[in-house]
């Protein structure tokens, strides 16, 4: 019986993708500037530095490379302090865990302490016991992390059901014997290839808290 949950942040929680997807085009127009059309698509190759160095260039942007990183990570300070919102349903299926006792923590590929005032501006910290980032355990392309999450609510993973909504971390956490709950999110385009990897799927994480009978048993 799943009595543990490990739950990602960005796109699971957290409305936040969109933000993400489009970080660039916010960026460009927080300094008085028009993005162009195909401007996010452009940088979802680059890695923070490498966009940096894009937005001098291609927007003439009188900062230097060192300066745009900086205001970038302002802008998504901002972001998860002042306007992120939950995702559809998490307050529900949150409560409907804590009432069948169940240990949660996150485990986020982003900066763990953003993620956590975020949750707590939206009185969502409550439930959790633990946070654990990739910074510190490596990408989600492996389990470590989740492993990491389990160990800190004294969990074992096929106890443990972790939410995520990436095909690559729900696969790095299936194979170190997690039970996994895929919910849909834009980050992903290869849905039906992570509806068939998970072993539960849904649209919205309302969907879970509608059979949080099923999936805990």
């Amino acid at each position: 019986m799943i009595k543990y949950a490990v739950f990602d942040v960005d796109g699971t929680l957290l409305d936040s993708s969109p933000m993400w997807e489009n970080l660039g085009s916010r960026y460009i127009r927080s300094i008085g500037l028009v993005p162009s059309e195909r401007l996010d698509e452009s940088l979802r190759k680059f890695s923070l530095d490498e966009a940096a160095g894009f937005l001098k260039k291609e927007y003439s942007v009188p900062y230097s490379a060192e300066e745009i990183v900086r205001q970038i990570s302002r802008l998504t300070e901002s972001y998860y302090l002042c306007e992120v919102l939950p995702r559809d349903g998490a307050r529900e299926l949150l409560s409907a865990l804590r009432a069948k006792n169940v240990h949660m923590a996150i485990a986020t590929a982003g900066d763990k302490k953003l993620a956590a005032a975020a949750l707590e501006r939206l009185g969502l910290w409550e439930y959790f016991y633990a946070a654990v980032s990739c910074s510190e355990y490596g990408p989600k392309t492996s389990p470590e992390v989740y492993l990491a999450a389990s160990e800190m609510i004294f969990a074992v993973p096929n106890k443990t059901i972790v939410f995520e909504d990436s095909l690559h971390a729900v696969r790095a956490a299936k194979s170190a014997g997690f039970v996994t709950a895929a919910v849909m999110d834009i980050s992903e385009p290869e849905q039906q290839a992570l509806k068939a990897a998970a072993d539960f799927y849904e649209v919205s994480l309302r969907g879970y808290s509608q059979k949080i009978n099923e999936i805990l048993k």
